[in-house]
């Protein structure tokens, strides 16, 4: 398993996974409130995907606009809290 987390400004999640030896590659958008493909295209380079079964893909943390960007993704999952 790997994790792409993407948030606004910070790597805290990111930091929170990585503690579980978990791939984890960190995304900003520097305030964009989605993850543009071209960001995950560029990021997914960084991970070995022959060694893996299930990349994560973690949108920036709001409900403005977390699942309308195709990202290639087999799956969308939505979890609220």
């Amino acid at each position: 398993m790997a994790i792409i987390v993407g948030d606004i400004a910070t790597s805290r999640d990111a930091e929170r996974i990585a503690k579980f030896d978990v791939p984890t590659i960190q995304i900003n958008t520097s305030g964009t409130c989605h993850l543009p493909v071209k960001m995950v295209s560029e990021s997914i380079i960084d991970i070995d995907l022959d060694s893996i079964d299930l990349l994560f893909i973690e949108n920036v943390g709001n409900l403005v606009c977390p699942t309308a960007e195709d990202l290639g993704e087999a799956h969308k999952i939505g979890v609220f809290n």
